[in-house]
């Protein structure tokens, strides 16, 4: 009796462990899309940095996710790039979001 009860306690705890994997794998998948993201618009010349918004639906291990990426122009030599990652649907899903400057000459 004693065993069977410890035998579905362990069972109980996979299931968690399984999903409290699941959602670090799907938050360790996002801050890297997002990151390739940020680092590939901060890699674009300053002048071809267009200022405005973007946004798509990306699938991250079966849950779609609304990426947006706006640029907005701060002074004439500094642009602001935030980049998002939140999921399309409402829930408990892990979310993202970073930001980085890029500036040119003066």
């Amino acid at each position: 009796m004693i065993f069977s009860v410890g035998v579905l306690m362990v069972i109980g705890l996979s299931d968690s462990l399984s999903r409290t994997m699941s959602y670090s794998a799907r938050s360790s998948k996002i801050v890297v899309m997002v990151n390739e993201r940020l680092d590939s618009l901060q890699s674009e010349p300053f002048d071809s940095l267009a200022v405005g918004s973007s946004s798509d639906t990306v699938s991250v291990m079966g849950v779609g996710y609304d990426r947006t990426a706006s640029v907005t122009l701060i002074t004439a030599i500094l642009k602001r790039i935030d980049v998002s990652m939140t999921p399309a649907s409402s829930g408990s899903e892990p979310r993202y979001a970073a930001t980085t400057y890029v500036a040119t000459h003066w």
